[in-house]
């Protein structure tokens, strides 16, 4: 089952209404790197708490996650009946997404090494310049 809660910083993307699913989402793209809206209705309908989801709100949860750069399109895939149908993956803003979800900030200063924080000094204040 997905989480519920992030354990580090809070993104806009993991909350509100459709955070449990976008979660899902992420998730199964990670692990699966190309799917089709199809698949991803399939894996998600095997996760518990997720048996009863519909696929028409997966579907308009990929092609919005799709819209705002979370997971992009890369190619597509002839499905049974004959008509294509569009493969997505994690974007890097994604991966990167799951990442800061994964790590608490907090501890990330208390505990990380000297290279690590002057690093990430490093990236935030080019960040903030440009």
């Amino acid at each position: 089952m997905a989480r519920n809660k992030s354990k580090g910083t809070r993104l806009k993307v993991f909350s509100g209404r459709e955070a449990r699913l976008n979660r899902v989402i992420f998730m199964v793209l990670d692990a699966k790197k190309l799917v089709t809206s199809y698949d991803m209705f399939l894996e998600t309908r095997r996760i518990k708490g997720f048996r009863h989801t519909k696929y028409s709100s997966v579907d308009r949860r990929m092609k919005a996650l799709q819209q705002q750069h979370w997971i992009t399109r890369k190619g597509t895939r002839r499905t049974q009946p004959g008509s294509d149908s569009p493969l997505y993956e994690l974007s890097s803003q994604g991966q990167t997404a799951i990442e800061i979800d994964k790590v608490n900030m907090n501890d990330f200063l208390k505990n990380a090494k000297e290279d690590l924080l002057l690093e990430l000094r490093t990236v935030l204040s080019s960040f903030r310049e440009s």
